[in-house]
């Protein structure tokens, strides 16, 4: 069936059979890889900015920050029940069943909203209160969570980078993302119609897999190098700085890196896949030529 959905492509006839031999212009073959190197460049920046939207967004941004809140603010480690049970029961003494963790914070904790939490999930619910707020509103947003001006003046000189992962910054990105992928889109088109045969379907493909290909090789590696360091424990207080930036990355940066990886695999393979199906379509177009021809030499004799 396929070879005859690619001879009726042609016309009858053993020279409409061939695929046209005629050179093609030198300047449309210049117009196919300017159009390519630029294409190159701006579908890297627009898989980045795909990324940025993606990590940025709701979900993982605000449990990435959870997690990173809740390591910087626990010197025994996340699984660590000391302060947790000394918590409970101060809890538990509590009249109304209700405690203010961190003083200075308007935040409150319910004994009912953390029965039967493990000491991780504990901590990373009372963290993700503060980090709900910063993704939501911003620094202001933590900032208002304060008592008093002292708290805030701390809050306002301690919450670092992480104040960037916000909605805000999210809408950024995705405003930057959409006139990348409008101009990659428009890219694209003039890059297909200057190629040739089924080098319409390979030249998209390889500007996909040469753009997101050194992307799935570095962010892959990254994921398996978090992934076989699995950090637990804190570091002790002779690893200083570097060790905590260390742990937490370890600890907190493995969601992030995933989707990231998962990402430029899938465009990857979006890519060679579309190289292999030109590939393929070239093989089944060439089989049909060559049984075309066979037909046209056989009729001559036969009639002779």
């Amino acid at each position: 069936m396929s070879c005859i959905f690619f001879m009726k492509l042609k016309t009858t006839g053993q020279e409409n059979c061939r695929l046209s031999s005629k050179p093609r212009p030198y300047w449309r073959i210049n117009a196919k890889w300017i159009t390519g190197i630029l294409l190159f460049f701006v579908l890297g920046l627009t898989l980045l900015f795909y990324n940025l939207v993606q990590i940025t967004s709701e979900q993982p941004a605000v449990e990435a920050v959870t997690t990173a809140l809740a390591l910087s603010f626990s010197p025994q480690g996340l699984d660590n029940e000391t302060d947790v049970n000394l918590f409970i029961q101060q809890l538990r003494k509590s009249p109304d069943g209700r405690l203010q963790p961190i003083p200075g914070l308007k935040i409150i904790v319910e004994e009912s909203a953390i029965a039967g939490l493990s000491p991780r999930e504990m901590r990373l619910y009372l963290f993700r209160q503060i980090a709900e707020p910063l993704y939501w509103q911003g620094p202001e947003g933590v900032i208002a969570l304060a008592d008093d001006s002292a708290m805030q003046q701390k809050l306002t000189e301690g919450i670092g980078p992480i104040s960037i992962i916000t909605l805000k910054t999210h809408q950024t990105f995705n405003k930057i993302f959409i006139v990348l992928l409008i101009i990659s889109l428009a890219l694209f088109l003039p890059l297909v119609f200057f190629s040739n045969r089924f080098g319409r379907l390979a030249s998209p493909g390889f500007i996909i897999l040469a753009a997101s290909l050194p992307g799935t090789v570095i962010f892959n590696f990254i994921s398996i190098i978090l992934q076989s360091n699995d950090i637990n424990q804190p570091p002790i207080e002779a690893g200083g700085l570097s060790g905590m930036i260390g742990y937490i990355a370890a600890n907190a940066l493995p969601p992030i890196v995933s989707i990231i990886a998962r990402n430029y695999l899938f465009f990857s393979i979006l890519g060679l896949g579309l190289i292999l199906l030109a590939v393929a379509g070239k093989i089944i177009w060439r089989l049909c030529q060559r049984k075309a021809d066979q037909k046209v030499n056989i009729k001559p004799s036969t009639q002779a």
